[in-house]
């Protein structure tokens, strides 16, 4: 017999069961991921307590605020914001040395976005800086061509404005104007003052300006003139001095405000109504140790914590910490007066932060935002402390349990292979039992296995046993007739006259054949009998009586008592197979009897059954016989009624069926043997406790 794959054996079944300890991590992980979310919860919570005192210690400030927002409102012109700048830049008409800056530009764009203009405004020392750059289709040059007016209020303020309109790309200097439809006006200092580079660009035109930091105190607008489509774009009006747009720089007594109640590892911005920061303190702790063991564990454990912690964010995006403009999604939301939060992933980083952003409110309106961030490594920390510990002791259980199951399945197997090597052991290779199987005594589904295994062999070598005497018994039962048979005939032939007494030796033979045939078709009937009953519900007590009187008739030599049948006792079963086992069992007292002793037949109830008690006196039983398999015969000599040992055999079949039980046993005074048929009582059979007793 061919031995089963390895993927086929109980070892790897087992092995696949335990796959199932992977639930444990799962379920760690998802704990871990619903306290991550509480934990989200609470930072949200406490970032939006920390905005909103920051925002109630700004209404002590309002003086370094430069106007309202109404919630609702369109931002039609924005203010300018003033950046520090540590080196001159090189008036050159390029935007190359500009490019860290390009997240701080002020963008103005026309209604159809044909023409857009980007303006960064910066000091150094005693000078301003001043880049903008326009995307226009179509520069013109000359007199009508494009132009660029900027409008400012001096130290005394006094509303002065300016024109550059180059006849062509290169060195240009602004020229006053009077007012707005003015030709510029020749000869002052202030035509000089302000100059720079006008060069072209692939999609419009550069301006690098520079100008003295005194010629203008906190205003400036700026206006953008496209000659092809008569279209202008202004940062703010130009007229008079009190509407142009201001100038905003950073608030240094609101940044020690801020420094003082900044907590650690946070950052605050405040902007004023445009979103423009005013004032900034703390920072993000961007480079926090995950967990205090970090360095203990190997990198691509660190990897793998990291590719499973959960860090959801609502977008990536980065806010540099020199971020002038905050026009990101929970300021945008407080400036429209409503608290918001935000979490985003920066592009490089492992934390995810949190910020979380209120208005700071006014009579007139939104005045400003405070927007308050944070990452998230402590969260972090305390994901990556606690998978640690969820991996290292998944680790340990999945290998002890593993292991242990390996073990556990190479036991079981190894029982089950010595289970197997018995059964083959005790069968021969043509079905015959050669051996015995001896029962295993463990308390497990094995052992049991064994046990019914021993049991089922024992019964196979009951009936081996029974076809094996089968064939030596009906050789032994034919030899008699069929020896009648032929020595009656041969004599038959050699007598000449009187031929009577073979013949009649000849046909008793062959009625003893005939009984033979007949009791093997009981044998073989009654199985088929059995499939085919229904059933009924009839008096035991009244079969007793009829059939005991009946034997009574035809058996005059033997007394036959009765006891216990005076009363009705109802069971459930078919009359005819009851009465064909009491026959068979009464016929086999009368057979094993001694002479001139009585034949006693009981019926008593014991607990919802009726005993039915057949007692002769005679021979005790063999000892360890079972008398009730098939093909059993326990007479000797000679007989005259051929036996085939079905009697008792057909007797327990029948007592079977009917839900019942059959045994056997010696009695001691007078000596002798009683067979006992147990059979359940019906359902309307009252049972009579004192008569039961009485009867046993």
């Amino acid at each position: 017999m061919s031995r089963p794959r390895f993927w086929h054996r109980v070892r790897f079944k087992l092995l696949l069961v335990s796959l199932t300890l992977f639930g444990i991590p799962w379920a760690g992980y998802r704990f871990i991921q619903e306290t991550e979310h509480f934990l989200r919860d609470v930072q949200e919570q406490s970032l939006q307590t920390t905005a909103s005192s920051v925002a109630n210690i700004m209404h002590g400030h309002e003086e370094a605020f430069h106007g309202v927002a109404k919630p609702g409102s369109v931002l039609t012109y924005r203010n300018l914001y003033l950046h520090r700048l540590d080196e001159a830049p090189q008036l050159d008409g390029y935007r190359d040395e500009w490019a860290r800056f390009d997240n701080n530009f002020t963008v103005l764009q026309s209604v159809d976005d044909s023409l857009e203009a980007r303006i960064f405004l910066g000091q150094h020392e005693r000078y301003l800086y001043l880049l903008i750059g326009v995307r226009d289709a179509q520069v013109d040059y000359g007199e009508g061509g494009d132009s660029v007016d900027l409008a400012m209020t001096d130290a005394g303020g006094t509303l002065r404005r300016y024109r550059i309109q180059p006849q062509a790309p290169g060195w240009v200097v602004a020229r006053a104007l009077k007012s707005d439809n003015d030709p510029p006006v020749a000869g002052t200092d202030q035509e000089t003052a302000i100059r720079g580079e006008w060069q072209d660009s692939e999609n419009g035109y550069t301006l690098e300006l520079r100008l003295p930091r005194e010629l203008l105190r906190d205003r400036l607008s700026l206006r953008f003139f496209e000659s092809g489509s008569r279209q202008v774009l202004a940062s703010g009006h130009l007229f008079p001095a009190e509407a142009l747009g201001r100038i905003v720089e950073r608030s240094a007594l609101l940044d020690q405000v801020l420094a003082s109640v900044t907590p650690a590892a946070t950052r605050v911005w405040v902007t004023d109504h445009q979103g423009l920061v005013i004032a900034q303190a703390g920072r993000l702790d961007a480079s926090a140790p995950l967990s205090a063991d970090q360095s203990q564990i190997p990198w691509f454990v660190q990897d793998l914590i990291l590719a499973v912690l959960p860090r959801d964010a609502d977008a990536v995006a980065d806010l540099p910490a020199d971020q002038t403009h905050l026009f990101v999604a929970p300021v945008v939301d407080a400036l429209s007066g409503r608290p918001a939060s935000l979490r985003r992933q920066p592009a490089h980083g492992d934390a995810v932060v949190v910020s979380a952003a209120v208005p700071i409110r006014s009579s007139d309106g939104v005045r400003g935002a405070v927007l308050v961030e944070q990452t998230t490594h402590a969260i972090l920390s305390i994901q990556n402390l606690a998978l640690q510990r969820l991996f290292g002791v998944t680790l340990i259980l999945f290998a002890v349990t593993s292991l242990g199951l390996l073990a556990f399945a190479s036991l079981l197997a190894s029982r089950i292979t010595r289970l197997r090597d018995r059964i083959e052991g005790a069968v021969s290779h043509d079905g015959r039992i050669i051996g015995r199987l001896q029962p295993d005594h463990s308390r497990d589904e094995i052992g049991d296995l064994g046990r019914s295994f021993a049991s089922v062999l024992e019964r196979l070598h009951q009936y081996n046993h029974y076809l094996e005497a089968m064939a030596s018994r009906l050789a032994h039962e034919l030899r008699t007739p069929l020896a009648v048979v032929r020595s009656s005939l041969d004599n038959a032939d050699q007598a000449g006259g009187d031929t009577a007494p073979y013949l009649q030796r000849a046909r008793l033979g062959a009625e003893r054949l005939e009984k033979i045939l007949a009791r093997l078709r009981e044998a073989t009937g009654l199985e088929q009998a059995l499939r085919q009953a229904e059933p009924v519900t009839f008096d035991l007590a009244a079969l007793l009586r009829l059939q005991i009187a009946a034997l009574g008739d035809t058996r005059a030599d033997v007394p036959l008592l009765l006891h216990g049948a005076d009363r009705e006792i109802l069971i459930t079963g078919v009359p005819d197979l009851i009465s064909q086992a009491l026959d068979k069992l009464i016929g086999n007292a009368v057979d094993f009897h001694r002479p001139g002793s009585a034949i006693t037949v009981d019926c008593a109830l014991h607990n919802r059954q009726v005993a039915l008690c057949v007692r002769n006196e005679g021979p005790a039983l063999p000892t360890d016989a079972d008398i009730f398999q098939s093909m059993y015969s326990g007479r000797e000599g000679r007989q005259d009624e051929p036996h085939l040992g079905l009697g008792l055999y057909l007797v327990r079949l029948i007592c079977e069926y009917h839900g019942g039980s059959v045994n056997a046993q010696n009695w001691d005074s007078p000596p002798g043997v009683a067979v006992t048929l147990w059979l359940p009582l019906g359902e309307r059979t009252t049972l009579d406790i004192g008569s039961a007793a009485r009867d046993t």
